[in-house]
């Protein structure tokens, strides 16, 4: 895993550990959607995009929200666009 993937990915869990608290961030599936395996509504969605994106400097298309469902689908859509950021 490249450094910006392992960044990635601890990032999204501790955003995700501020939005669903109750989420136990270890038994997660990191190819099964958030949604799936947590309680969260749309409006904690919206919130966990809004704060990795802030976090992570970067900006997310609305369009391209769905492709951040999953801890999988974080690093594959984000990695790339965090190279070289801090």
């Amino acid at each position: 895993m490249q450094q910006s993937e392992g960044h990635i990915r601890g990032e999204a869990l501790a955003v995700l550990a501020e939005i669903a608290p109750e989420a136990a961030a270890v038994e997660l599936d990191p190819a099964r959607a958030f949604r799936d395996q947590i309680e969260m509504d749309s409006v904690d969605y919206l919130n966990f995009v809004m704060r990795l994106e802030k976090r992570l400097g970067l900006k997310v298309a609305e369009v391209d929200y769905p492709k951040l469902a999953s801890l999988d689908g974080c690093v594959r859509y984000l990695a790339p666009r965090h190279t070289g950021r801090t």
